[in-house]
């Protein structure tokens, strides 16, 4: 989502782990990536610099997994949210049908994870986006979070940014960024008990972003077939 709004409106793209390391001064136009906690500082940072927020809401689930597969290939994870994160070294390589990712996903790191966008969505003057309904396969929800934010961008120029950074250009990065991009995945890939039991510990955060752990017939047998399957 970054690039193509960086694309399409003419930004440049900073990504950080921390606020603190942006470029002093800021481009006068810019977007920055980051994951970081609604806090004072941050919040008055962004208000100063007359940023816009956006938010991205993902099942908590296919979020777990997305990390599950990322630490693999990407080692600055170690540097979400300077470290509080809490993901393991040994996580990397992991199923999800292990005692390792079930270890970890109803520990303090994930809560801690996951908490920043259960923070975001609280945001009033956040624009607020689903994963599920950016990868439908449809541009329509682009083109309204663009027209939310500026009127400049032509339809024309969304659609050619959306099919430069379609999803094989993620995948050929050397971290590749890039993996199945398709929601509901966990239902395949966590058996049923550990699904349920991560919903709830996080039920709380779950609720707010109005997500569901429907029961699922998956056992941790056929949870590991499926991930050998994908991997």
């Amino acid at each position: 989502m970054r690039s193509v709004l960086a694309d399409s409106l003419d930004l440049r793209q900073i990504a950080l782990h921390n606020y603190l390391d942006a470029p002093d001064p800021l481009p006068p136009r810019c977007i920055v990536q980051i994951h970081w906690y609604r806090e004072p500082n941050f919040q008055r940072f962004l208000l100063e610099n007359q940023f816009k927020c956006v938010v991205i809401g993902r099942h908590p689930l296919d979020v777990l997994l997305s990390v599950l597969e990322f630490i693999r290939h990407e080692p600055e994870t170690s540097q979400w949210l300077l470290g509080n994160a809490g993901i393991p070294p040994e996580l990397a390589g992991q199923p999800p049908s292990s005692d390792a990712f079930a270890d970890y996903a109803l520990g303090w790191g994930a809560e801690n994870l996951l908490s920043v966008t259960y923070q975001w969505w609280h945001d009033e003057l956040a624009l607020r986006v689903r994963y599920e309904d950016l990868v439908k396969g449809s541009n329509e929800k682009f083109a309204a979070l663009v027209a939310a934010l500026t009127s400049e961008a032509p339809p024309q120029r969304l659609d050619e940014s959306l099919e430069r950074f379609d999803f094989s250009y993620f995948r050929s990065l050397p971290n590749q960024h890039g993996w199945q991009g398709r929601a509901g995945l966990w239902r395949q890939l966590i058996p049923a008990r550990t699904a349920r039991a991560i919903f709830r510990r996080h039920r709380r955060l779950f609720d707010v972003l109005g997500y569901d752990v429907p029961l699922t017939l998956t056992t941790r047998q056929q949870a590991m077939r499926n991930w050998e399957a994908l991997s």
